[in-house]
């Protein structure tokens, strides 16, 4: 009997399944919420045995809630990376891209390739990574806004405006930090974990605190080179025979999350 798998297609206010057991593949759509999770968990009930794996793209905050919601109901989750499934779909010359379609595509890597098991990320490890993406985002406004001032010549009200946002994306920004450093200093996981990056030449508490939020815990990498290539630090040839001889740079094939 084929196990069965079931694949996601993950959007911002939906998602598509494609379940595939005993050779056949049925599919649905369900909303982005709590309520649709559980219409999903009701509507699994009514075609299979109790687990399944189930897989999809690691899409950023669109799909974590739902992999969470699935793991704590006993299932096997897979988060993987979008460029293996964009390389099955070459691989299976998929021609046709819609929700639908990319569920099933989902499922089929899934049946084939049997990728590793997720595992949430613990409370702490969750609340940091909210902080450190909701830094990122202030930074980023705070650049918006920088660039504007620095475009040209404003009337006053605007260029005060301006300023004055500014200053309070500064101090957002200070706080903010102040709050992941306390966050990391109070759980001593995070605390110890962060010392250790720390200890390595360039690295600091902004760039450790990243790292501890989207690489969850640094101790399943053997070594450094490891935790580059998850990062998509590490450097990519591109040659062939005597001919080819393209510049290496960066792979930037890692996790996406």
């Amino acid at each position: 009997m084929t196990p069965a798998v079931l694949g996601i297609d993950i959007a911002k206010d939906t998602f598509a399944v494609a379940l595939l057991h005993n050779s056949h593949c049925e599919q649905a759509a369900f909303s982005n919420t709590p309520s649709g999770m559980h219409k999903l968990l009701t509507w699994l009930k009514g075609r299979k045995g109790a687990h399944l794996h189930a897989c999809m793209e690691a899409t950023g905050t669109y799909g974590e809630a739902l992999a969470l919601f699935l793991y704590q109901v006993g299932h096997t989750v897979s988060v993987v990376n979008p460029a293996r499934i964009a390389a099955y779909a070459k691989s299976q010359l998929a021609r046709n891209k819609t929700d639908g379609v990319d569920a099933q595509l989902i499922a089929r890597f899934c049946l084939k390739e049997e990728p590793r098991a997720w595992t949430p990320p613990t409370p702490e490890v969750r609340d940091l990574r909210a902080l450190v993406r909701h830094l990122a985002d202030l930074q980023a406004i705070r650049q918006a806004e920088a660039n504007r001032l620095q475009a040209g010549s404003h009337p006053q009200a605007v260029q005060q405006t301006l300023e004055d946002h500014l200053a309070f994306l500064a101090e957002q920004i200070d706080q903010l930090r102040q709050q992941i450093d306390a966050h990391i200093d109070s759980h001593p996981d995070l605390k110890r974990q962060c010392a250790l990056l720390v200890s390595i030449k360039g690295s600091g508490r902004r760039t450790a605190a990243l790292l501890l939020a989207e690489l969850v815990d640094i101790t399943v990498f053997e070594n450094a080179r490891a935790v580059a290539a998850q990062a998509g630090l590490t450097p990519r040839q591109f040659s062939s025979g005597t001919a080819v001889r393209k510049r290496t740079r960066l792979s930037k094939v890692g996790s996406v999350s």
